[in-house]
């Protein structure tokens, strides 16, 4: 990556790499910016405060016994007023406070979320070696049971190498059931009410 491209905006860098869908991390990080639900509500938050407007209007009604410049006539009379503040920054400020608190808080959340994809990363490797390590058994356990067929073993060495297949197979259904648990905390938590979407996504990114 160029120099310059260092110092941009994880925003600009996940546009720059290419459209959504190119990459599921790409995406999942996409989708997590504007979905996760703390995110979600300080960027809305931001937004309505850079909509508001650096000036006011006021509404007046009165009663002149001459008239008015703008009305000779006199009577009832109302206008507007209105106020620009030539050198008033507070709402400028305002704005660029609530825009850096939003990229900090997100720049906490990705790190964490990106923790918690290599954690989940961890879980499918131990799930791989579970998978391989019941694989390993059923094929002893098939070993054995055609050495006791054909003569050359008593039929209680099956015994054991069949519990030891038991205890890798509930060994391996364990693993698979915590790291799908854990697939949705994490999409759930993350991806507010696109979580469905992002569990998908974290099951191609883990696998």
């Amino acid at each position: 990556m160029t120099r310059g491209l260092r110092h941009l905006p994880l925003a600009l860098l996940l546009a720059y790499a290419g459209p959504a869908g190119a990459d599921p991390m790409e995406e999942a990080l996409r989708l997590v910016e504007a979905r996760h639900p703390v995110l979600a509500a300080q960027n809305a938050e931001r937004q309505a405060l850079d909509r508001q407007r650096n000036w006011k209007t006021d509404v007046f009604v009165g009663w002149t016994q001459r008239g008015t410049e703008l009305n000779p006539e006199a009577g009832p009379n109302a206008g507007v007023r209105v106020t620009i503040p030539l050198f008033d920054r507070a709402h400028e400020m305002e704005s660029a406070r609530a825009h850096t608190g939003w990229m900090r808080e997100r720049n906490t959340v990705v790190a964490a979320f990106l923790g918690e994809v290599g954690r989940l990363r961890e879980m499918t490797v131990e799930l791989e070696h579970s998978e391989a390590s019941r694989g390993l058994h059923r094929d002893r356990l098939e070993y054995w049971r055609q050495a006791v067929e054909e003569g050359k073993a008593e039929p209680e060495r099956l015994w054991p190498e069949a519990e030891a297949l038991q205890k890798a197979d509930q060994a391996y259904r364990s693993a698979l059931a915590a790291l799908e648990a854990e697939r949705e905390r994490i999409a759930r938590q993350y991806g507010g009410s696109a979580w469905t979407t992002l569990s998908a996504l974290l099951a191609e990114i883990a696998s």
